[in-house]
């Protein structure tokens, strides 16, 4: 999980002798926690091209570069569009955990707010709204790319 990835580099790096800032340390340990999601979209994106395509590629004489860029690629990333979508509104719902490291998100400003002006509720709105104006902005490029690219996304 993301946030015993966090707490393993903000408490085990010291150890080792490596000091990083807080905002270093939560977006690398954010970036390959979410690299290991992507890799494993694009594999099965990859994995998803009919197997048909590539060996007609290799019957015409294509080189394996040729075949990855031109046939294959092109295809995968159809696959995958709904997956990377949704792995993005993750992302931006898992950007709230780098309070760990102490980074002064839009979560941890609120927190902020509410101990200063103790507004719990209307502070906790505002906060809603924003992640939602968010997530529908992602929404909508979503749509717009996939009737760009043909690629089917699942509302």
């Amino acid at each position: 999980p993301l946030f015993l990835q966090i707490y393993i580099a903000l408490f085990g790096f010291p150890m080792i002798g490596l000091n990083v800032p807080n905002l270093p340390l939560g977006v690398g340990v954010l970036a390959i926690n979410c690299s290991a999601y992507l890799a494993e979209i694009f594999r099965a994106g990859v994995n998803a091209v009919p197997r048909g395509q590539v060996e007609a590629a290799q019957a015409l004489g294509l080189s394996k570069a040729k075949i990855t860029f031109k046939i294959v690629l092109p295809q995968a990333i159809r696959f995958i569009i709904p997956s990377l979508i949704s792995q993005l509104v993750v992302v931006v719902k898992d950007t709230t955990v780098a309070y760990v490291v102490s980074y002064p998100d839009l979560m941890q400003n609120a927190r902020v707010l509410i101990t200063n002006y103790d507004a719990l509720v209307s502070v906790y709105l505002v906060i809603a709204v924003i992640y939602i104006l968010i997530n529908v902005a992602i929404n909508k490029a979503a749509v717009y790319v996939s009737h760009k690219t043909g690629a089917t996304i699942i509302r």
